[in-house]
């Protein structure tokens, strides 16, 4: 298995397009699995669980870096209301066989967030 870290050269050019999957725990409830399509310039975010799906603008900062701009709200059915001034910030810090890594942060929310994110295709 070979993995890529800032310490190297990681190549981040594949994981512009793609599949991929997050799978989140919330204290005291299942799995919340999210499935994530990457298409040049927008990702939409599907989470069949919370019954929501989003569609969000994609800036590349960097090579490995970049910021998700809500763009709108596909589905709701639990009205959980997505805050639209938010902007995330992705930075991938290791890519390995099948998965990479990443670092999160809002400019709504101080805590940074981080996990592992299949690569589906």
């Amino acid at each position: 298995m070979t993995f890529y870290n800032f310490q190297g050269d990681p190549d981040c050019k594949s994981l512009k397009l793609g599949k991929f999957k997050t799978v989140n725990y919330a204290q005291d409830s299942i799995p919340i699995v999210t499935i994530i399509e990457r298409t040049g310039n927008f990702q939409i975010e599907r989470s069949e669980g919370l019954g929501v799906e989003y569609k969000f603008k994609i800036e590349w900062v960097s090579e490995c870096s970049y910021k998700l701009i809500w763009l709108e709200t596909i589905k709701d059915i639990n009205n959980f209301g997505y805050p639209t001034n938010q902007i995330l910030t992705i930075e991938i810090t290791e890519i390995g066989s099948g998965f990479y890594q990443q670092i999160g942060s809002s400019n709504i929310i101080e805590q940074k967030f981080q996990g592992k994110v299949e690569i589906l295709e």
